[in-house]
């Protein structure tokens, strides 16, 4: 026979009834269990992660344009030695 599952539970702070910790608001009386500070700190989580995501963009974009410009860099050094000894 198969143990069932258990859920973890809390009290809601508006009704006092038991209900699951996953559910964002109690199905007996509608009271939200996020708060305000939990609504914060999700948006500057989000907003963390979205200024990470643009400065690795950002880091990226930078390494290939050194690397364009050490290419050009050996390319007109190229020239240069190639016309020093054109004369």
């Amino acid at each position: 026979m198969e143990m069932p599952k258990m859920t973890a539970v809390c009290v809601c702070g508006g009704c006092g009834r038991t209900i699951e910790k996953d559910y964002v608001f109690c199905p007996w009386c509608g009271r939200s269990r996020v708060t305000d500070e939990d609504c914060e700190e999700a948006i500057e989580s989000a907003f963390e992660c979205i200024e990470e995501k643009q400065y690795e963009k950002y880091f990226a974009r930078l390494e290939k344009m050194e690397e364009k410009l050490n290419d050009l860099e050996k390319d007109l050094n190229v020239l240069a030695l190639s016309s020093e000894m054109h004369k």
